[in-house]
This record gives C-alpha cells, structure tokens and sequence, in this order.
C-alpha cells in the first residue's frame, strides 16, 4: 500500500522540484557613465521595487535580473558623495512628425466647383430654350408653343441652379470626410513611425518621484 501512494505522489514531486522560469535580465552598458571609484548602490524598478543587480567591471555592463520598465539607481563614489540615474526608454520623437500631403480641392472649392458648373449648364440650357420659345413665338402662328418653351427653360435655369447647390453643398462635406480619413491615416502612420531607445541619464534627486525616492535611499548597500 505504501509504494502504490509513492507511486501516486511522484508526479507532485516531479512538479515540487522543478525550478521556477527565469526572465532575461536587463542589462545597461555604464561605460562613460560610472566615473573610476563610483559604484552603484542601490537601484528601484518603477514599482517601488529593490531591483537586484551586478556590475561587470571588464566591459561596465549593468546586469538586472530584477524586471521593470525603468530603473533609478542611487551612485557613491569614494568619499561618499551621491549622484543618481535614470535608467529606461526614452522617446527619441517627442512628437509624430506629420507630412503635411496637398489633399486636393477643400471642401468649400471642391462644393463651389460642383454648384458652379451645376448652375452654368442649367442657366445655359434653360436660356437656350428660352431662345427658342421667343424664336418660335416670333416666326410661328402657335404663341403657345413659343410661352411653352419659355417656361421649360426658366424652370431648368431655376431648378437647375437649386440642385447645384444642393449637390454642390453634399460635395462639400464628403470631400471633407474623406481629407479628415487622409489626415488620420497619415497621423496613424507616423505614429507608429515614432522610434523608442533606452538610455542612461544623470537626474537630480529631487525629480525622482517621493513614492520612489524613498525606498531607493533606504536600500542603499
């Protein structure tokens, strides 16, 4: 019976001792950085977290097993004098550079060129069958016929100019939303064009946030 349980725990065992998954840590190049005699001291993650950590002397690579998104680390030299570091990404574009592409007609030229020529054809046409209504009424017995004309003409020079500025007005604003669409796309664009590096930079300690500021100088080594 007690083989047939150790048979059965085994599998536990197998799982109990199987070592816990390690990240890759994150390593910073130091070199003209460090002065000779200065040493780090301790260093927090951007979680308020002691990050662990070992300088290579041979190359000044700072290796952290320890993860964060940014780092602060707290420097001495030898006589004891402090000096502090930012350790993390750094926008190299602090803004998306947008190039500014000619989109065409606006959306006032693009309504005004529609009504425009809307309203050209249908005066032209209408002040041409209004010729031919005079012209008919003139040369021919049937007035009727001539007032008839007439009145064709002046409705399609009226009407016609209504639509135009109608169509001319529904232009406008599809030749508006299609530039915005352009304009977003280009900004979706270069925002994802925006490069990101990480850097090592000296910071005052008083621009490191309290939150972090504390724990940092609390678990100098």
């Amino acid at each position: 019976m007690k083989e047939l349980l150790l048979l059965l725990l085994l599998p536990l065992g197998l799982f109990a001792n199987t070592p816990a998954s390690v990240m890759s840590p994150t390593i910073y190049d130091l070199t003209g950085i460090l002065e000779p005699g200065q040493e780090v001291v301790s260093m927090i993650t951007d979680e308020g977290k002691l990050a662990e950590f070992e300088l290579n002397p041979d190359n000044n690579y700072l290796v952290i097993p320890t993860y964060g998104t940014f780092y602060y680390a707290a420097v001495a030299d030898s006589s004891g004098n402090m000096s502090y570091l930012y350790l993390g990404p750094k926008s190299v574009v602090e803004k998306p550079l947008i190039q500014e592409l000619s989109t065409g007609l606006t959306p006032i030229q693009a309504g005004l060129d529609v009504a425009g020529k809307g309203t050209a054809i249908s005066w032209i046409t209408g002040l041409s069958c209004f010729g031919v209504g005079a012209a008919v009424a003139n040369n021919s017995s049937d007035l009727w016929a001539g007032l008839a004309w007439m009145v064709v003409g002046a409705v399609i020079a009226v009407y016609g100019t209504i639509a135009s500025v109608v169509y001319g007005t529904f232009k406008g604003v599809q030749t508006s939303i299609r530039n915005n669409s352009d304009s977003y796309k280009r900004l979706q664009l270069a925002n994802q064009g925006i490069g990101v590096s990480f850097v090592v930079e000296h910071v005052p300690l008083e621009l490191i946030p309290e939150v972090l500021r504390v724990p940092l100088l609390v678990g100098q080594r």
